[in-house]
């Protein structure tokens, strides 16, 4: 099978815990670059913690941030997609965690704003590489629709959380988990899958010669949606399900052997 287009996700895909892309997977990126295959990363992070990877790769191509919710070319920032959760339904899941004492970040433009500074919001932000602005009452500063929340608790309660909010809005909210303990909110029309299809279309690639490599529940639309689909070593079992192959863990360069395997061996 030819590839035309290579869309990876980031944190336990691209990245393993050290926040760190290894030397072999940044040769195998650059070896399918070098054969004309163009690769894009897929994320939920915001735009400027994904900016410095594309940067790194001299990725040109629109790159997927915020769960999808938003498509940006890394080289002017210029938004090519957008998709926003609408303010009320963001009010009401702030609500939810002020009643259950969440923390949880609101996203808006380039900027992640919080209640307080606490030592969630210290890891989340330490994870991400940005800063964050800190507002006091979430609800109260609400200037209008935003593009992401991310309620960051610990692994058994975002469970609890992800059930609760897809229990109260259904298909009026997209809810899913990026990270073991981040409960990720973003609009109904918003996903990785959504805004790979509109990505390919874009760059006029049959998404059957895309591939699609991701390990979290946050990446199964991309996986499915993708022509071929990757999952990580390390991912979750609703991901391996669906996957085409299943690559090494990420601790393994996983990101690479796919690479090596599916395109440069091929």
């Amino acid at each position: 099978m030819k590839f035309d287009l290579v869309a990876v996700d980031l944190d336990g895909t691209l990245l393993g815990a050290d926040n760190q892309v290894t030397t072999r997977v940044a040769e195998a990126i650059k070896a399918v670059q070098d054969r004309g295959v163009k690769v894009t990363i897929a994320t939920g992070r915001m735009f400027v913690s994904a900016r410095r990877f594309a940067e790194q790769f001299d990725i040109e191509t629109p790159i997927i941030c915020y769960q999808g919710a938003q498509v940006r070319l890394p080289t002017t920032g210029e938004t090519i997609s957008e998709t926003l959760i609408p303010m009320d339904i963001a009010a009401r899941v702030i609500q939810y965690c002020r009643e259950n004492e969440y923390h949880v970040n609101a996203f808006r433009g380039d900027t992640v704003f919080m209640e307080e500074l606490t030592p969630a919001g210290e890891f989340y932000l330490g994870l991400s590489g940005v800063e964050g602005t800190v507002v006091g009452n979430l609800s109260e500063w609400l200037p209008g629709n935003v593009l992401k929340l991310v309620i960051v608790t610990d692994e058994p309660t975002t469970v609890t959380i992800i059930d609760d909010l897809r229990g109260e809005f259904g298909d009026r909210l997209n809810v899913t988990r990026s990270y073991p303990i981040f409960a990720e909110t973003i609009g109904p029309l918003a996903s990785k899958g959504h805004a790979l299809t509109a990505l390919a279309a874009h760059l006029d690639i049959p998404i059957e010669r895309v591939m699609g490599i991701g390990d979290n529940l946050n990446d199964l639309d991309l996986v499915v949606t993708a022509g071929f689909g990757v999952a990580m070593g390390n991912g979750a079992a609703e991901v391996k399900a669906q996957a085409d192959y299943i690559t090494d863990h990420v601790d393994e360069d996983g990101v690479a052997t796919a690479l090596e395997k599916l395109i440069l061996q091929a």
